[in-house]
């Protein structure tokens, strides 16, 4: 299982007021299953702690979500499957943000499916099997 940006962010949401939301709920289900992070989704989530307003607190806190689960990085398939993936949706005019193929290909390429509040981008990749909560 890869994790979206938005799982990650609500699990740092959830961490920080102390409740068992549905992200946490999520996870805990998924039992002793494999989770991880894609490379790309730990982009998303630099970004979003350098510009917040507590910028080292919100790194620290990031660096404590990925350092329990094992980061997946672009292999020498990658750029074919993103290629494949990115001309299918311009072929079927559903085009989806860069960042939400990438993380999405990063989910392909592992043969995982993608866990993710939202959805609706995600579930326009062929291919890809989509979860949500």
């Amino acid at each position: 299982m890869i994790l979206d940006t938005s799982v990650c962010a609500d699990l740092l949401r959830e961490q920080a007021a102390g409740s068992d939301g549905p992200a946490t709920r999520r996870l805990a289900a998924l039992g002793e299953a494999r989770v991880r992070l894609s490379v790309f989704t730990l982009c998303e989530l630099e970004a979003g702690a350098a510009s917040s307003a507590g910028p080292r607190r919100e790194r620290e806190r990031v660096r404590l979500l990925a350092a329990r689960r094992s980061v997946v990085c672009p292999d020498e398939r990658y750029a074919r499957l993103y290629g494949e993936a990115k001309s299918a949706l311009k072929k079927a005019g559903t085009p989806v943000p860069v960042m939400d193929l990438l993380i999405g290909v990063s989910a392909l390429q592992a043969g995982e499916p993608l866990l993710t509040r939202d959805p609706e981008h995600f579930s326009k990749i062929p291919g890809l099997a989509v979860e949500s909560y």
